[in-house]
């Protein structure tokens, strides 16, 4: 499988349609998508909040993995005291 390295934003709407996508900007939830193998197609400063980071993700790669990071985002949180 063959990675695409986009050069904009724009290039990935244009690409997947930004309707098939999501953008995450928690790093705890970043983590936890890419421990389970989900890569996000691209990675750059927020649209809305200046100076923080989002990924990418394509949504229908993400459905399984986001129902994991519902059921164990309250241990996750407990656990690390936020």
């Amino acid at each position: 499988m063959k990675i695409i390295k986009f050069d904009t934003l724009e290039d990935v709407f244009e690409c997947y349609g930004r309707e098939n996508l999501v953008a995450i900007d928690n790093i705890k939830q970043i983590i936890f998508y890419t421990q389970y193998g989900c890569q996000p197609k691209y990675v750059g400063e927020n649209e809305v909040k200046q100076g923080k980071i989002s990924c990418w993700f394509l949504k229908k790669e993400t459905n399984f993995v986001y129902k994991q990071w519902l059921d164990r985002k309250p241990n996750l949180e407990g656990k690390h005291g936020t």
